[in-house]
């Protein structure tokens, strides 16, 4: 199923999100780490060689200013071209009440397919994810209501949510947002990290980073020699000589 990822701009002015690469000398000291991906949703367009992870919280403001302006800008550059699968990686901060209720609101509405549409759903009404607002979401999104209320309770998601936290931490990450450049490790399951952003680089950079991480393409055929305009062949000059 397409997905549609939703650029936003703000009153009065453009907000550029920026992004700088996070120094990790002792992260990386012994190689790239790999992390699991198994239960994390994504969305892609054949096979593509790299993944972009958006490593986020659903009540943090900065991060649905990255949902409405960078994640849009990753999926129609990189993952309608097939280039990069866009994944999400839950990781919802203490310091807002509401963010792991709104990480569990996300998984159910996977479980009917929803899970983009949830996303987008949340990171516009950050305000608005309360207990008691959050069935207004499911609607919003088209959500079998009981099915998602029955999910919600049985708090199924809980565990997955809480292993995405410390695969966070396990990697340095204790803010949000964060962003992670990898690949998918054969078998599908494990991505190796090769970069780890937070922010202050300008998009411009970050576009750099993800094609330099690209493989190279292969260069243009050449093109067909050109074709005689006239509709006869030369006469040769033996003919010409009668």
């Amino acid at each position: 199923m397409k997905q549609r990822f939703r650029a936003r701009s703000h009153r009065g002015r453009a907000v550029a999100l920026v992004f700088a690469l996070l120094a990790m000398p002792s992260l990386f000291a012994k190689g790239n780490p790999k992390i699991s991906v198994a239960d994390d949703p994504s969305t892609k367009e054949g096979t593509p060689s790299l993944v972009f992870i958006e490593v986020s919280d659903f009540e943090c403001p900065y991060c649905g200013q990255g949902a409405f302006e960078l994640i849009p800008r990753i999926h129609e550059e990189f993952v309608k071209t097939g280039e990069v699968e866009l994944i999400f990686l839950d990781n919802p901060l203490e310091i807002h009440p509401d963010a792991f209720r709104a990480a569990q609101a996300a998984a159910c509405a996977g479980e009917q397919g929803k899970f983009w549409d949830m996303h987008h759903e949340l990171f516009g009404n950050q305000k608005e994810l309360g207990p008691d607002q959050l069935p207004a979401r499911a609607e919003a999104v088209g959500l079998d209501l009981p099915a998602f209320q029955k999910c919600l309770g049985g708090h199924k998601h809980d565990g997955a949510i809480r292993e995405d936290i410390r695969t966070a931490r396990n990697l340095g990450i204790n803010g949000t947002p964060a962003y992670l450049i990898g690949r998918r490790i054969e078998g599908g399951e494990k991505v190796e990290v090769l970069e780890v952003l937070h922010s202050s680089q300008s998009w411009p950079e970050v576009e750099a980073k993800i094609k330099a991480l690209l493989p190279a393409k292969p260069p243009p055929p050449p093109p067909p020699p050109p074709k005689s305009t006239s509709p006869h062949p030369a006469p040769s000059a033996r003919a010409a000589r009668r």
